[in-house]
């Protein structure tokens, strides 16, 4: 008789239990603990269910950009996890800091995995990413970078070549696609000594369709460790559940073909090109702090971050200054002033004669921040003080470029595109701009070490686009409602983001100018 009751008063102990538990915890975590005081839902307090959730769904730039309206500068956005936004944050968790730094979240993981327990540069910690960074900066500094301009010039001539041929057909251009063509082939000879072939062949290569998908991948892994931690079993299991089977085959290839192409080129020793492997090998300190299998990581992470994250702003900014009319006309008198023929656009002149040029740029990243996802970093030991805050040591902390760069306590008018802005003095009503909140790069030690590519490469080749073409967006019905898909007032919700932002399509009218 006594253990007749067991089957049904068992069942109901263990779901009593768990019951308990989970009450008990939500409780803690709304009432008792360290981050109690932070405002935000109360959802997101005690799970990270919600956050997991948008940012699997390519939605937690405008998530949060909510939150941050409503809760305001500091949201708690998971149980143990805060949000900032206002720009003194930015040196506070990112920054030189004096003592223990603040390392990355173990819940981020990067376009390159850990390989043979080696990893690159993008997960690297301490004097491990110092080793690394120092490395690899002699291969991406001004001078190195300056000397390959005879690189992008050429594949700017392929790129003018093949609107030209548009023209010529009546046709219009996806000038996503073709960004990613000319950014693709560009990051191919600078890493490698030879272009991918997009342009070439008019259309993105198996290994040019693969890039996304990298990104891609890393944040579904991301929000899957949100929610059943690192490295354990359930994390493992959910992954083999949820990954999408294309996004991981893609990712493999990606992964694959920037391994043996490494491979090639580190054999080749001989080689001419003064690509990114040359400076590594030729520069004594690099060659022997990298080991093959950390360069090999490096030029994963280099294929897809050096091409796609320029190509999403240059996607922004030509559909900003088309829809901005006189932006667009400011442009053209701009350059057609200072450069009086195609020679005279060089990375000098593009670099320090076109301080328009520049504001616009800065203003479209601004808006359109090509890694628009939260950057966490984790409080070390004893605490730091963060934009006025006290934080307990053990605390996620983040600043999301999307939500600073549109935050109204940051920006006057944030949803417009307002180039001046970032010309001092020009107009008064952004004298209060707090323009150090927009770091589209990152800050600190360990911001974006493409950040000067990426800026010459926009400025060139926008430089040659506006000296050489007259340029509209396509109204026709197919195009419009591809190309509103970028408008200010709807980007939050249009726009999804899966660690850089997946652009729509931009449709594109060009004709050569009107008077050579």
């Amino acid at each position: 008789m006594i253990f007749s009751s067991i089957p049904t008063t068992w069942p109901t102990a263990v779901l009593t239990l768990l019951a308990t538990s989970l009450l008990l915890r939500i409780l803690y975590r709304l009432l008792f603990h360290p981050l109690k005081s932070f405002p935000g839902p109360w959802t997101h307090k005690v799970t990270d269910l919600p956050s997991a959730w948008k940012l699997s769904n390519g939605e937690q730039h405008s998530h949060y950009h909510r939150l941050a309206q409503k809760y305001g500068s500091v949201v708690r956005v998971a149980p143990n996890e805060l949000l900032f936004t206002g720009p003194d944050a930015w040196e506070d968790i990112y920054g030189y800091r004096k003592g223990k730094v603040m390392e990355k979240s173990p819940i981020f993981i990067g376009v390159a995995s850990p390989m043979n327990g080696y990893v690159g540069v993008g997960l690297a910690r301490g004097k491990e990413h110092t080793r690394q960074r120092k490395a690899l900066a002699p291969a991406l500094s001004k001078n190195a970078l300056y000397g390959q301009e005879e690189i992008i010039q050429r594949h700017i001539s392929a790129l003018l070549a093949a609107l030209r041929r548009k023209i010529e057909g009546g046709e219009v251009a996806n000038m996503s696609d073709y960004y990613s063509f000319i950014t693709f082939d560009v990051i191919g000879e600078l890493s490698y000594g030879e272009p991918f072939g997009c342009l070439a062949q008019g259309s993105a290569t198996e290994w040019a369709k693969s890039i996304i998908h990298v990104t891609v991948f890393a944040t579904y892994d991301q929000a899957i460790r949100r929610v059943a931690g690192v490295d354990t079993w359930l994390r493992s299991l959910l992954v083999k559940a949820f990954m999408p089977a294309e996004v991981a085959k893609w990712r493999t290839l990606h992964v694959v073909k920037s391994k043996e192409k490494t491979l090639e080129r580190l054999a080749n020793k001989s080689s001419p090109n003064k690509d990114v492997i040359h400076h590594l090998l030729s520069n004594e300190d690099s060659a022997k702090s990298l080991s093959p299998t950390e360069i090999i990581l490096n030029m994963i992470l280099f294929a897809s971050a050096g091409s796609e994250t320029t190509s999403i702003t240059l996607s922004a900014w030509t559909y900003l200054i088309l829809t901005h009319p006189p932006v667009y006309r400011r442009l053209i008198a701009e350059i057609r002033s200072v450069c009086s023929s195609p020679e005279s656009i060089t990375v000098d002149t593009v670099m320090s004669s076109l301080p328009y040029l520049g504001a616009t740029l800065h203003e479209a990243l601004r808006l359109f921040p090509p890694g628009a996802v939260a950057m966490q970093r984790v409080v070390p030991a004893g605490g730091a003080v963060i934009d006025g805050h006290y934080v307990p040591a053990g605390t996620t902390v983040a600043i999301s470029p999307w939500v600073a760069g549109r935050s109204s306590k940051n920006f006057f008018a944030p949803d417009r595109f307002c180039p001046e802005r970032w010309l001092k003095g020009e107009n008064e009503v952004f004298e209060n701009d707090r323009l150090s909140a927009s770091k589209p790069f990152g800050h600190g030690p360990k911001k974006c070490i493409g950040e000067d590519l990426s800026f010459l490469e926009a400025r060139l080749i926008l430089s040659h686009l506006l000296w050489a073409f007259e340029m509209e967006l396509c109204g026709e019905e197919e195009y419009r409602r591809d190309n509103e898909k970028w408008c200010l007032d709807s980007t939050p919700e249009t726009i999804r983001l899966y660690q850089v932002l997946l652009k729509p399509n931009l449709w594109v009218r060009f004709r050569e100018r009107e008077a050579l």
